[in-house]
C-alpha cells in the first residue's frame, strides 16, 4: 500500500512539475502592476513642479480692494509615488513586446502673500490648491536574458509621451490657472529582476525613466 501511494505521490508531482514548466514555456502574455519612486516627471526641473502664477486684478480686488500688492506662493508638497500597469506579448523566448501606462502628481497648498506699498509681507493665507497631473503611454520592449521557472533577470526600454495637466484653484475664485502640456518620455530598466511561481512574479526594476528609478510589482504570465 505505501508503495502503490509513493507511486501515486510521485506520478503527480512529476505531472505538476511537467504541466508547470509546460505552462511556463507556453506563456504569451505578461501583465503588471508596479509601483515606482523617481520618475522623470517628479524630478526633471522643467517637468516636475508647479508653475508659479502671478494674482490677477481680479483675485487682488477681492481681498485687497487693489490696495496692495498680492502674489501666490507655494508649499507643503505632497506626491503620489509613480504607478504603471504593463502589457507585454512574447514574441519569442527571450523577446516581448508591449508597453505600460503610468500615472503620478504633485500637490501643493496656495498661499496668497499680501505685500504693502513697500513690497514687505504683512500676511500669507492659504487660499487654494495646485495640483499637477502626470500621465504617461510608453511602448517597451522587454528583454529576457536569463529564463528559468521560478527566476528571470531581464532589461526594458521603452519609448512614448507624456501628458501633464496642472490646475491651480483659488478658493474664493476658482479655478485661477490650467494648462496642458505633452513632453517625449521614456523608461531604461537595466536591471530587472523576478521571482516566483512560474506564472506569477513579483520583480524588482532599476534604471531610470517615467516608472522610476527602482520599481517594484507583481507580474502574471499565461
Amino acid at each position: 500500500m505505501k508503495k502503490v501511494l509513493w507511486m501515486l505521490a510521485s506520478i503527480l508531482i512529476c505531472g505538476t512539475n511537467g504541466a508547470q514548466a509546460q505552462s511556463y514555456e507556453n506563456h504569451k502574455h505578461e501583465v503588471g502592476i508596479a509601483i515606482g519612486g523617481g520618475a522623470n516627471t517628479q524630478i526633471i526641473g522643467g517637468l516636475a513642479d508647479i508653475m508659479e502664477v502671478v494674482v490677477d486684478e481680479m483675485v487682488s480686488r477681492s481681498v485687497t480692494g487693489g490696495q496692495v500688492g498680492t502674489h501666490y506662493s507655494y508649499s507643503d508638497k505632497s506626491e503620489f509615488p509613480a504607478l504603471s500597469v504593463e502589457y507585454y506579448y512574447r514574441l519569442s523566448k527571450v523577446v516581448g513586446i508591449g508597453g505600460f501606462f503610468a500615472y503620478n502628481d504633485l500637490k501643493r497648498d496656495m498661499f496668497l502673500d499680501i505685500t504693502d506699498s513697500q513690497g514687505k509681507r504683512t500676511k500669507s493665507e492659504k487660499e487654494g490648491v495646485a495640483k499637477r497631473s502626470n500621465f504617461s503611454i510608453i511602448p517597451a520592449v522587454k528583454i529576457d536574458y536569463l529564463r528559468t521557472r521560478n527566476f528571470g533577470m531581464y532589461a526594458k526600454f521603452g519609448l512614448g509621451l507624456s501628458m501633464m495637466y496642472e490646475k491651480q484653484k483659488d478658493d474664493k475664485v476658482g479655478k485661477v490657472y490650467s494648462h496642458t502640456d505633452y513632453n517625449v518620455n521614456f523608461q531604461a530598466s537595466l536591471l530587472g529582476l523576478e521571482a516566483g511561481l512560474p506564472n506569477l512574479r513579483a520583480f524588482l526594476e532599476l534604471g531610470m525613466g517615467e516608472q522610476g528609478i527602482g520599481v517594484l510589482g507583481l507580474r502574471y504570465k499565461f
